[in-house]
């Protein structure tokens, strides 16, 4: 029997696709030009990794990174989350490309597919997203010896740098394919850039729950608001921003409207943003990983979050021995709580404040994370940058009514049969797709599943 809750989500689907001349469910004010389906599902995956490991099973949460579960390309194939940062993946789709290249000392793209703004790089070998991630369900490599507690928070939120990384790849495809004169909605430019925002956004029932996006949008409460959620007058609000400027991307990446030097300046507009994420995350669990005393888990989260969007930081330093390489060394993973500077909060942020310039971004714009302490101070910073220009805003809202993909898409069981626990994630709640067409009986088997007490099952 089908699963209720894949049938709850054809229904969902099913119900979307009475409006309108675009089958295309819209995902978190993005309405794709596309069929991206089954992409925008890979954040159940991630839900069900979480999940896993909040109940210590390491090697079910293997399995769903290493075999996928809900992303499914075909009957019988499914998208992994190892598949984004693999050996395969890595030679075949992500070398030469900017964001990725940026982080392994790479060349990156050549005009007028968007160059490497800054000359600055990491030097991870090519395998180190999938190198943290094994080793961290494995408890080997630089993790042997480590506590289950930083493994599980580095796999927790090491998958989100992951999907940040496969993000970009669709960004940097668009761009190619724009390049080459492929820009039909249904397979061209704008599809790589629609599969971009279902990565990055999914399409959970709760907004963009286990995605890359709802990083975003935590970074953005803690900086961007106040105490008493009010916005703060001068900094980013990401999860806003970002949206409106994977709206232009797809706007300029369609046939009409194509215009391959501004898609190359939205990508870049883009990963401004995936760094400033990054940023704050470093700052915040800079401080909490001494604060009140020494805490693993937020070493780890400082570590995996600011790693996520490292590179992009460390090519704007315009040195391999920049601002993010000093950053990861401050906190990095494997030192021990002993061998740690004794304010990690204020070294990180000295490192930091010279690469906003060149990153299009101030002080102002990064904000404060709102729970410091107003007695914390850091002497000798470096001088915060002045005159810094805001940042573009990209479009409001874009819609396109008559794309040429006029096939809305059904949802592919790909037969995996990983135990389902993203159906009864802590804290309650239920998963549910997006964008599905209704199967022949849909509704007479939610109602069965409903009645049996199983609509979470």
């Amino acid at each position: 029997m089908m699963s209720c809750i894949r049938i709850a989500n054809l229904l969902v689907g099913a119900l979307t696709l009475c409006s309108g001349s675009n089958p295309h469910s819209s995902l978190g004010g993005y309405q794709p030009v596309s069929t991206v389906i089954e992409h925008a599902q890979i954040v159940h995956d991630i839900g069900n990794i979480s999940y896993a490991l909040s109940n210590g099973d390491f090697a079910a949460a293997k399995t769903i990174y290493t075999s996928g579960m809900y992303s499914c390309k075909s009957t019988s194939s499914a998208r992994t989350l190892q598949g984004f940062v693999n050996a395969a993946t890595v030679t075949s789709k992500l070398t030469g490309q900017a964001f990725f290249d940026s982080f392994t000392n790479g060349a990156g793209p050549s005009n007028p597919k968007g160059p490497i703004p800054g000359t600055g790089r990491l030097t991870l070998a090519t395998s180190f997203w999938d190198d943290f991630i094994i080793g961290a369900l494995d408890g080997t490599g630089d993790f042997s010896g480590l506590s289950e507690t930083m493994r599980k928070y580095a796999v927790n939120k090491g998958v989100l740098g992951v999907l940040t990384m496969y993000v970009a790849r669709e960004l940097e495809s668009a761009i190619s394919k724009a390049d080459a004169g492929s820009t039909t909605d249904a397979s061209g430019a704008p599809h790589a850039w629609d599969e971009g925002w279902a990565f990055y956004y999914g399409n959970h029932t709760t907004a963009g729950k286990y995605s890359a996006w709802e990083f975003a949008k935590k970074r953005d409460l803690d900086f961007a608001y106040d105490s008493s959620n009010n916005r703060v007058s001068g900094t980013v609000e990401v999860k806003v921003d970002i949206l409106h400027h994977f709206l232009e991307g797809l706007k300029v990446s369609r046939t009409d409207t194509l215009s391959l030097s501004q898609l190359v300046t939205t990508r870049n507009n883009i990963y401004r943003l995936l760094a400033l994420t990054s940023i704050r995350a470093g700052l915040k669990y800079a401080y909490k990983m001494q604060n009140p005393s020494y805490s693993a888990a937020y070493h780890m989260e400082a570590y995996a979050y600011f790693l996520a969007a490292a590179g992009w930081i460390q090519q704007a330093a315009n040195s391999n021995t920049g601002a993010a390489k000093a950053v990861l060394d401050l906190i990095d993973f494997k030192l021990a709580e002993g061998a740690l500077n004794s304010d990690v909060y204020c070294a990180v942020k000295a490192a930091l404040i010279p690469v906003y310039s060149a990153l299009g971004l101030s002080c102002e714009m990064v904000g404060t994370w709102k729970s410091l302490p107003a007695t914390k101070t850091c002497t000798g910073l470096p001088t915060c940058p002045t005159g810094v220009t805001a940042l573009p805003t990209g479009l409001a809202s874009f819609t396109v009514e008559n794309p040429d993909d006029q096939t809305a898409g059904d949802n592919v069981d790909c037969g995996t049969a990983h135990p389902d626990y993203v159906t009864a994630t802590p804290g309650g709640g239920t998963a549910s797709f997006g964008q599905f067409s209704a199967a022949p009986g849909a509704v007479a088997s939610l109602l069965a599943c409903l009645a049996m007490g199983l609509s979470k099952a």
